[in-house]
C-alpha cells in the first residue's frame, strides 16, 4: 500500500529544487524507474555533481563498503564546495545501513548524500535519519492523465500537436512506462518530421505494442547468449498475463520474417525491395536486418522449424504450453 502523502513528497521535492532549498541528504524511491533516475540527475547537476568527477563518489549496487564511504565523506572536496556521495541501488534501506545511520547524524558539511532506490523499508533506521534531516520522494508509476500531459508537453516542446484521443493510443501500446513512451514519442518525432499533427494513423504504423517489443527483446537475448535476461523476459510476458502460445505465434512470425530478411539479402536484394517483399515497413527494416545478420540462413531456418515443432507438441499435449516455449527458448540459447 502506498503511503498517502507519496504524491505530496514528490511535490515537495520538485519545490525544493524550484527554490534551490534543496537539503543535505535526499533519498529517491519507488516503482517508476526512469522518472527516479531523471531525478537523481536533476540532484546531482543541482549539487554540481557528475560520474567520473573527482569530487562526485558512486556507490552503486549492493555490498557497499560503508566505512569506506563514510572515509570518502569525511574527504574534503578539491576546488570545489561540495562533495556528492552518490547511492544507487544498494538495498541499505532494508538492511545494512545502520552504521550510515549513525554518521548522518552528524555527517561532514561539504558533503551531500543522494540515495535512489527501487524499494525501502520505512521502519529502518536510515530511512528514518533521512527523512528527519533530509528529504525523501516516492516516485511510483503515473497516472494515464499524468502522461497524456506529459506526452502533450513532450510534443510541444518538438513543434508538434496531438488529440487526447490519440495520446490515449499511444498508452494504450506503452502503458505507464516511462521509458517506453519517451522512446515512442522521439519516434514519432521523427516519423513526422514534416507535420505539425500526429495522427492516430502515425501511431498506428510507429508506436509498437509492448508485447511484440518484448519479443524483439527476447529475440536480441537469444541472439547474445544472454539466457538471464532471456527467462527474465518470458516470465515478465506470462506475468503480464500474455498467453504462452500468442508468445511463440509471435516468436515464430518473427523469425520467419528474419528468415527471409537473410534469403532476400543473400540474394542482393536492396533495403526497399527487402521491405516491400516480406511487408515491413521501410522505417524499421534497418533493425530486422540488423537482427537477421546475427544468424546464418540455415540457422534461421533451423530456428522456426524448432518454433513448430514446439507449436505442434502444445497442440498434441505432449508438453505444456509455459514449459514448451520455456524449453525452446533455453534450447535456443
Amino acid at each position: 500500500m502506498k503511503p498517502r502523502d507519496a504524491k505530496n513528497s514528490f511535490d515537495q521535492l520538485k519545490q525544493h529544487i524550484r527554490n534551490k532549498t534543496l537539503p543535505q541528504m535526499v533519498l529517491l524511491y519507488g516503482e517508476e524507474r526512469y522518472l527516479r533516475l531523471q531525478y537523481l540527475t536533476k540532484i546531482m547537476d543541482y549539487y554540481g555533481g557528475k560520474k567520473g568527477d573527482m569530487n562526485t563518489d558512486m556507490y552503486e549496487g549492493k555490498n557497499v563498503n560503508v566505512g569506506a564511504a563514510i572515509d570518502q565523506a569525511e574527504t574534503l572536496p578539491f576546488l570545489a564546495e561540495t562533495r556528492v556521495m552518490v547511492f544507487q541501488d544498494t538495498g541499505l534501506f532494508k538492511s545494512g545501513g545502520d552504521q550510515l545511520a549513525d554518521y548522518l547524524q552528524s555527517p561532514c558539511e561539504t558533503s551531500v548524500f543522494v540515495f535512489c532506490e527501487n524499494d525501502v523499508d520505512e521502519r529502518s533506521r536510515l530511512y528514518k535519519t533521512v527523512k528527519e534531516k533530509g528529504a525523501v520522494a516516492q516516485i511510483d508509476e503515473q497516472t494515464r492523465e499524468t502522461l497524456q500531459s506529459v506526452i502533450g508537453v513532450f510534443l510541444k516542446k518538438e513543434g508538434k500537436r496531438i488529440s487526447v484521443e490519440t495520446a490515449g493510443r499511444i498508452l494504450d501500446k506503452t502503458g505507464n512506462d516511462m521509458a517506453m513512451l519517451r522512446s515512442e514519442l522521439e519516434k514519432l518525432v521523427s516519423y513526422c518530421m514534416d507535420k505539425d499533427v500526429i495522427e492516430t494513423e502515425d501511431v498506428e504504423i510507429i508506436c509498437s505494442q509492448n508485447i511484440e517489443d518484448k519479443i524483439f527483446e527476447l529475440i536480441d537475448a537469444i541472439s547474445e547468449k544472454n539466457a538471464r535476461k532471456a527467462m527474465e523476459l518470458y516470465y515478465d510476458m506470462l506475468a503480464l498475463k500474455e498467453p504462452p502460445i500468442k508468445l511463440l505465434v509471435l516468436m515464430e512470425k518473427q523469425f520467419n520474417q528474419l528468415l527471409q530478411i537473410r534469403l532476400l539479402r543473400d540474394e542482393g536484394e536492396q533495403r526497399d525491395t527487402i521491405a516491400s517483399k516480406v511487408g515491413i515497413n521501410p522505417y524499421f527494416i534497418g533493425s530486422y536486418m540488423n537482427r537477421a545478420s546475427k544468424y546464418s540462413a540455415e540457422e534461421l531456418r533451423h530456428i522456426f522449424e524448432l518454433a513448430i515443432e514446439t507449436d505442434e507438441e502444445i497442440k498434441t499435449g505432449k508438453i505444456s504450453d509455459v514449459l514448451g516455449v520455456e524449453t525452446l527458448i533455453l534450447s535456443l540459447l
